[in-house]
């Protein structure tokens, strides 16, 4: 029997969340509530580093090349075609995102190509490839930075949960730590979601089961699209 994509996809992230706050909860209430802490600053540290880092990842690796190998196409007389280039440095990206970065440049064009060359794939680098390549190397510095965060989040739980062994303090521990255990395992949902939305940027939405269509009633999706770090 058909069960809609969406549906399916709350029920897993249910369940992973069942499972972590357990999972969680075990190691009692201060672990847990370093944990919470924890993966909070983690998501927002990594956030905060990806957005910063992208732009100049872009234009310390990326930006010179791609502009001397568009500059000399149009002084050899190519041509400017802004949807094949976005096609040949960014096709991995769906073509729809492609196509909305390009229409909004090609209102400017004109003006911006009215001079030579290199000024030209310069405007070129900046309006389209920049706003395509970006969000890609936030992804990647983002889940840098977060597994970097977590190593020394878990090296700290793991200290914390050492109180449990403490006769009465321990039982304590253990016993508030379910409330602290559910709301430690949102935190790793929602670096879930953020996979989960990197793969449908990568994969251009040609999945079937994954891609805006098929989550879009999620209702774990649509709360992840409200607090989206890379758009």
């Amino acid at each position: 029997m058909f069960m809609n994509p969406s549906l399916v996809f709350d029920i897993i992230c249910t369940g992973i969340w069942a499972v972590l706050a357990v999972r969680y909860a075990r190691k009692g209430m201060l672990a847990s509530l370093v944990q919470i802490a924890g993966n909070f600053i983690s998501l927002l540290g990594a956030g905060r580093f990806a957005a910063w880092g992208s732009a100049a990842v872009f234009e310390r690796f990326f930006a010179g090349g791609f502009r001397d190998a568009i500059a000399g196409t149009i002084a050899s007389g190519g041509g400017i075609d802004l949807s094949a280039i976005a096609a040949e440095y960014a096709g991995f990206l769906p073509e729809s995102f492609r196509q909305s970065i390009v229409e909004a440049f090609q209102r400017s064009l004109s003006a911006a190509l009215a001079g030579n060359a290199l000024l030209a794939a310069d405007a070129i680098v900046q309006n389209i490839l920049m706003p395509l390549l970006t969000p890609v190397i936030s992804i990647v510095l983002f889940f840098v930075a977060y597994s970097l965060f977590r190593m020394l989040v878990s090296l700290l739980v793991t200290v914390l949960g050492l109180v449990n062994r403490l006769p009465v303090i321990g039982a304590v521990n253990r016993a508030l730590g379910f409330a602290m255990g559910g709301a430690a395992s949102l935190m790793d949902v929602f670096l879930l979601l953020c996979v989960v939305w990197a793969l449908m940027v990568v994969t251009g939405g040609g999945i079937s089961w994954l891609n805006e269509a098929a989550l879009g009633g999620s209702f774990y999706y649509k709360a992840f699209s409200l607090l989206n770090p890379f758009v």
